[in-house]
C-alpha cells in the first residue's frame, strides 16, 4: 500500500501507473477529502495535500482504473483501490449484441442534460418531422420526451446497421426507421424541422463537409435546426473515459475532434444560424436558426 501525505500529483501519478502496470491493481492511503472539503487541489490541510473524490476519479480516469469504493481509515485517511480497466472498445460494430449496444448515453449526466437542452432549443412544435442520422438503437431519442412532455412528432432514424435499426423500431414502434447511407441519403426523404446526427459524421467513411451541406441543402426544412455530436470518450470495462483518441495514441489528443467542430460551427455560423457548443464526454454542436435571417443553401 502506497501512503502518500504531502508528494505533487506528478509523484503520486508515476508511482501508481507503475504499479497498475505492475499488478493491475493498487491500495493508497490518503487524506481524507472529506476533511478539506473547502481546499483546492494540492492545498495542505490537516491530514496532507488535499485531493476531492474527483481529483481521484480524474487519476484513475487518466491511468485507465476504476476507482473502487473508499474505506475510512483512522487520522483523517481513507484507503483508495486502483484497478486496472481491459483495453478500450475498439472497431467491433454497433449492431445488435455488440458491446457498444450496452451503452446507454442518457445514463451520462453530462450528456443527458445538454442533450435535452439541446432539442429544446430546436423549439419544436407538434407534428415537427425529426430525423436522426445514425440512430442506432435509438435510445437517444427517448430525449425528446423529457424536453417535450406528450408532445408527439413524426420520427425517422437512418443508419447502416439493420439489426441495431431492429432494436430502435422495437423500442419506438410507432416511428420509421431505415438503412441508409450519410454520404447518400434518399433526395425522397424530404425535409425535417430538426436533424440530429450523434457520433456518426466524425466517421473515417464520412466526408464531414460535404455530409454536412448535404443534409442542410435537402433535408433540412427552412427553420429548421440541427444537433452534430462529436464523441469525446472512449468505454473500457462499463467505464465512460474521457477524452477522444487516435489509434496507437496512449493519451487523448483533441485535435481532430477541434478541427471537426471549428469546421461545423463555421458553417452554420455562415449560414445563418446561432450555434451553440456544449458537452463533455459527447460534443454538442446545435445550429437554431436566427429570426430575420435568410438561411443560404
Amino acid at each position: 500500500m502506497f501512503i502518500f501525505g504531502l508528494e505533487p500529483l506528478a509523484e503520486v501519478l508515476l508511482r501508481l501507473r507503475a504499479a497498475l502496470l505492475a499488478a493491475g491493481e493498487v491500495q493508497l492511503n490518503v487524506p481524507d477529502p472529506d476533511v478539506g472539503a473547502e481546499l483546492y487541489a494540492g492545498e495542505i490541510g490537516r491530514a496532507g495535500r488535499h485531493r476531492s473524490y474527483q481529483t481521484w476519479l480524474d487519476v484513475a480516469d487518466v491511468l485507465g482504473a476504476r476507482l473502487l469504493t473508499p474505506q475510512r481509515l483512522a487520522g483523517e485517511r481513507v484507503e483508495l483501490t486502483l484497478r486496472r480497466l481491459p483495453p478500450l472498445v475498439r472497431g467491433e460494430g454497433y449492431g445488435a449484441g455488440s458491446e457498444f449496444q450496452r451503452i446507454d448515453k442518457l445514463e451520462d449526466p453530462w450528456f443527458l442534460v445538454g442533450f435535452v437542452e439541446a432539442l429544446t432549443r430546436a423549439d419544436l412544435k407538434a407534428g415537427a418531422r425529426v430525423l436522426s442520422v445514425g440512430v442506432g438503437a435509438g435510445r437517444e431519442l427517448d430525449a425528446l420526451a423529457l424536453a417535450y412532455p406528450g408532445v408527439t412528432f413524426e420520427v425517422m432514424g437512418i443508419d447502416l446497421d439493420a439489426s441495431a435499426l431492429t432494436l430502435a423500431s422495437e423500442r419506438h414502434p410507432t416511428w420509421t426507421f431505415e438503412t441508409g447511407d450519410v454520404n447518400a441519403l434518399r433526395s425522397d426523404l424530404g425535409r425535417f424541422d430538426l436533424i440530429t446526427a450523434l457520433s456518426v459524421l466524425q466517421s473515417r467513411s464520412v466526408n464531414l463537409d460535404v455530409a454536412l451541406r448535404g443534409l442542410m441543402k435537402q433535408h433540412l426544412n427552412p427553420g429548421g435546426s440541427l444537433i452534430i455530436g462529436f464523441p469525446n470518450c472512449r468505454y473500457a470495462g462499463g467505464e465512460l473515459r474521457y477524452g477522444a483518441r487516435m489509434l496507437n495514441f496512449r493519451d487523448p489528443d483533441l485535435s481532430l475532434l477541434m478541427a471537426d467542430v471549428a469546421l461545423v460551427r463555421r458553417h452554420l455560423h455562415k449560414h445563418g444560424f446561432k450555434v451553440y457548443v456544449t458537452g463533455k464526454y459527447e460534443v454538442l454542436v446545435t445550429g437554431v436558426p436566427i429570426q430575420g435571417v435568410k438561411l443560404g443553401s
